[in-house]
């Protein structure tokens, strides 16, 4: 019953149905073997603990915060006095690797796209917008027609039911007006397939075959991880970054600019390169004066050196 109420509650508050659902296959588990009002601090460290040792830390910190929200909310309606879940510490997640596309592992999955038909034709769209945008999955396959600007331009409502506007390269923008001009489909999604508008779990599937086909195991979301390694590479900041990436904060960037720091740092250095940058430059010191306190007085005349 109380988890019926809070999904509605959360519904009231214009949640995306995609939160709603992640929601409630996080808390039903839970739900299923305590009661609600009754249970306590330690049987909700007993549940995440068991969680622990079946699942990501990731899983088991998003576990905790969706049963955060929802005793909150139980506090809040006065169904209870306290929450259980004071001193009930945030579970840790390690920092893992965050994977990236080498220049080279780029070139060879566009060039998986080399051929001229149809197919190669979308998927090459696809694949350089998510490369020039980091657009999510879902973002990407639930764009329209009418969310495309004469300005190179693209309207995106993402996750937080949030719009946001990304902008496209030479390179993305040429893909995608060669494959709106040979795209053959009335409705007004802009990736079709043979049995209509492209889905996530077809666009996922589309992705993961080209990087088969040259030898890399792909997910959409490395595409999004690239296109922020490289955005940090070639100088962006943070700020924009976060604003084009969809993100509240720059704390998502932050975690980002920690992965691969020293890459882009070595990166940095060979540009700038700060000796040689100086190769030219007139020394502002002489000879003399820089040897002068090395050499006992009495071997000086007149303030120089005798040699």
């Amino acid at each position: 019953m109380q988890l019926t109420s809070y999904l509605f509650h959360l519904r009231a508050r214009n949640l995306s149905p995609r939160t709603i659902k992640a929601t409630e296959e996080y808390l039903r588990p839970f739900l299923s073997s305590n009661d609600a009002l009754t249970a306590s601090r330690n049987d909700i460290e007993a549940w995440l603990g068991d969680l622990a040792q079946r699942c990501k830390p990731s899983t088991v910190w998003t576990a905790w915060r969706h049963l955060r929200g929802f005793y909150t909310w139980l506090e809040e309606e006065g169904d209870i006095d306290t929450s259980p879940m004071v001193g009930v510490p945030k579970p840790l997640v390690p920092p893992t690797e965050v994977e990236v596309l080498t220049p080279a592992q780029v070139h060879l999955l566009l060039g998986s796209c080399s051929d001229k038909s149809e197919e190669s034709r979308r998927d090459y769209a696809v694949l350089t917008l998510m490369l020039d945008t980091g657009l999510r999955l879902s973002e990407v396959t639930s764009l329209k027609l009418s969310d495309l600007g004469e300005d190179l331009t693209i309207r995106v409502f993402g996750k937080g039911r949030k719009w946001r506007t990304v902008v496209l390269g030479n390179t993305s923008a040429n893909a995608l007006r060669r494959w709106l001009r040979i795209r053959d489909s009335k409705d007004e999604f802009i990736w079709s397939g043979k049995r209509g508008p492209l889905t996530n779990v077809g666009m996922r599937k589309m992705i993961q075959r080209r990087g088969a086909k040259v030898g890399i195991k792909l997910h959409p979301h490395m595409l999004r991880h690239t296109w922020v390694d490289n955005w940090l590479r070639n100088g962006g900041s943070e700020v924009d970054l976060a604003r084009l990436a969809g993100w509240t904060s720059t704390r998502m960037a932050e975690r980002y600019a920690r992965q691969h720091a020293d890459e882009r740092a070595i990166d940095a250095h060979k540009r700038v390169s700060p000796l040689d940058g100086m190769r030219g430059a007139k020394p502002t010191i002489s000879v003399n004066d820089l040897l002068k306190p090395l050499i006992p007085r009495e071997i000086q005349r007149d303030g120089r050196l005798v040699f």
